[in-house]
Formats: structure tokens, C-alpha cells, sequence
């Protein structure tokens, strides 16, 4: 079943409808672009111009194809968020100065950081299953622009991601910089995300100008250091209100009832 509760909002499927087992996913904005049709997808149904696809043992991925683009979408919990909203955040340098900005732009979350001056994928592993054990809401990735080689980059970006599989959502942000190697980095980060259904992309690489930047062109001048706090609470929020109930979600039980599965 699928539903859009106002004309602003994306739109909402719902397999399993009416059930305890009911997962909802939701598209657009939350949406995560693939190059083709999986390998195994099979046809769950359709519905006016798209076309809606399971994968097989994997009841969390649901793809998406419209026209010529064929997108995963994103799997929202099943329970909800937990009451206050949890998130943790994993980076280096950049998260590092954001940190207090990031507290005063979600003051009703309760935030954890492990940001660390340089910092690589590589180090970062154990960080990421520790928290996979705790389990918090939202678990944000901002790594990448200190890996300097891209292909151990995308090994270590499967571990992580591998790792916060449980979490109900991931948000990796992309690196942005003159270094050579911020290209290729960027290429695995939207390639890894789109193969995990609880994650999506911050596209910091798009977000921020270099007028915006310090000299080295990676980190923000003094004047902009809540940039980072800028691209990611409004995720953070956006993604509480659907996940609880709200906004796109707002409509759930009146599509249910129209459905005849409520």
C-alpha cells in the first residue's frame, strides 16, 4: 500500500499492511538512487508509474523504479524513535568543531560524539560497533576525507556500515576538499549507502561553498562553524517526525481504513 499525506511531503509504502509485521518506506528526499534493478529483485506490485520490488531473504530493501531511475528506499523503525531521540556521531576534525553547534540545533535529543583530529575509517570500527551494542536512533558518519586511498576507504566503509546494520538509521556525509583523493571517496560513499536500507546520504560535498571554507578549503572559517549542525539537524528532525508517526506518516491509519487493511 502506498500513500502521500499532503502534496509536500514524500510518498509512503507500507508492505504488509494492516499487520503486525508492516514495514514502511519512504522515498523521494529519503531515496537513495541505483544504477539498475538488483540482481534477484522480484515484483511486490505497482501502482499508476512505478513499479515495486522485494529482495529475496530481505524483507528491510525495498526498490523502487519510475521511468528510467530505479532507487532503494529508506526503511523506517517499526517502533519508533526512542523517548528522548538518541544519536551518535563518529567523525574527525569537521564533526570535532561542530560538536557544540549540533547540541544547541537538537536540544532535545541526547547526543554522543566520538570525533577525532585526523581521523580515518580505520580507526573508527571499534566506535562503530560499540555503538551497533547500544543501539541508538541515528548513528552519523562523517569520515572519509582523511582516507587517503579509496578502495581501503570503501573496505573499511562496509565494516562500518556492516556493523551499524541494526541501527534504525545511518547518515554517512560526504567529504568535501582539493585533496585528490575526496572524488573517489565520495563515488564509495553513495555506492556503500545505497546497498544498506537504513542509510541515507548527507551530501555535504554539495552543501557547503568554498567562501564558506577556511584556506585548506575543508574546514569551515570561523564565521560558518555551525555548517555541519546546518545539513544534519534538519535530517535528524524530519526523520523523528516520520519515524514517530508524524508528517509523511501523519496519514498511515486513514490510508489503512481506505484500504480495507486497517
Amino acid at each position: 500500500m502506498g500513500f502521500r499525506c499532503a502534496p509536500d511531503e514524500p510518498a509512503v509504502i507500507e508492505i504488509g499492511a494492516g499487520t503486525r509485521e508492516a514495514e514502511r518506506f519512504i522515498g523521494e528526499g529519503w531515496a537513495t538512487p541505483l544504477d539498475a534493478l538488483p540482481t534477484g529483485a522480484f515484483p511486490l506490485g505497482d501502482g499508476g508509474d512505478i513499479q515495486v520490488y522485494g529482495m529475496p531473504g530481505d524483507e528491510k530493501t525495498l526498490i523502487v523504479a519510475r521511468d528510467d531511475t530505479v532507487e532503494r528506499w529508506l526503511r523506517l523503525p517499526r517502533l519508533g524513535a526512542s523517548d528522548p531521540p538518541t544519536a551518535f556521531v563518529i567523525g574527525d576534525s569537521i564533526a570535532d568543531g561542530a560538536e557544540p553547534w549540533i547540541l544547541e540545533a537538537l536540544p532535545d535529543w541526547t547526543i554522543g560524539f566520538d570525533a577525532v583530529i585526523g581521523r580515518g575509517t580505520n580507526s573508527a570500527l571499534t566506535s562503530a560497533e560499540s555503538q551497533a551494542a547500544l543501539r541508538p536512533d541515528v548513528v552519523v558518519v562523517e569520515l572519509g576525507t582523511n582516507d587517503a586511498d579509496p578502495v581501503a576507504f570503501r573496505e573499511n566503509g562496509v565494516a562500518i556500515l556492516d556493523a551499524l546494520k541494526h541501527v534504525p538509521l545511518v547518515v554517512w556525509q560526504t567529504a568535501h576538499g582539493p585533496l585528490e583523493n575526496i572524488p573517489g571517496v565520495n563515488v564509495h560513499i553513495h555506492g556503500l549507502v545505497s546497498q544498506y536500507p537504513n542509510a541515507v546520504v548527507a551530501d555535504w560535498d554539495t552543501f557547503v561553498s568554498d567562501d564558506e571554507l577556511s584556506s585548506d578549503g575543508v574546514h569551515p572559517a570561523a564565521e560558518h562553524e555551525d555548517l555541519m549542525a546546518n545539513l544534519i539537524a534538519p535530517i535528524l528532525t524530519r526523520w523523528l517526525e516520520v519515524a514517530d508517526g508524524g508528517g509523511a506518516s501523519s496519514c498511515a491509519a486513514q490510508a489503512e481504513n481506505a484500504a480495507g487493511v486497517s
